[in-house]
């Protein structure tokens, strides 16, 4: 019995620090006069999800509203890169730690020919999307977006897919 208590101490100890690193970047980076953090929780982005199925004729966009179900706690930053000295390294110091020592893996990592850079890293477990990680950046401002998830690979492809034809 005391071995079990244990283990779930431990296993929710892991998961709390895995946010951590995600909230204390967030906390760095939402300094500055336009710079924003924003937390939405999931049974919110659940019900919007719900409302706007069934506001919408559209099944593209009734199969990416459906999906929201799946999307727990979502935290956005936005922040200015002037306002950090490095704001380079931050980012590769996120992803390091994410990627070393979190089970996050890098999925995607694109640059546009407008020279914006969108990295999609996942933690990937028992075969379902747990939390993704996206990081938008370009010239003059980086976003990050994190989301918990309850998301099979295939559901992912169906929404890029879905996404790429609104």
């Amino acid at each position: 019995m005391y071995k079990l208590i244990l283990a779930l101490c431990l296993f929710s100890f892991g998961l709390e620090a895995q946010e951590q690193v995600i909230k204390d970047f967030i906390r760095e980076h939402r300094r500055g006069e336009e710079n924003v953090a924003v937390k939405v929780p999931g049974w919110l982005i659940g019900l919007a999800g719900n409302i706007a199925t069934i506001s919408t004729d559209d099944p593209h966009e009734r199969a990416v509203f459906s999906l929201m179900g799946d999307v727990g706690t979502v935290r956005v930053v936005t922040y200015l890169n002037d306002d950090f000295t490095e704001p380079q390294s931050s980012i590769v110091n996120l992803l390091y730690s994410l990627e070393r020592y979190k089970k996050f893996e890098r999925w995607a990592e694109v640059r546009t020919q407008e020279g914006e850079r969108v990295t999609l890293t996942v933690r990937y477990e028992e075969k379902r999307i747990r939390d993704l990680v996206v990081i938008v950046n370009d010239h003059d401002r980086t976003t990050l977006v994190s989301a918990r998830a309850d998301l099979s690979a295939e559901d992912l492809g169906e929404l890029v897919a879905n996404l790429e034809q609104l």
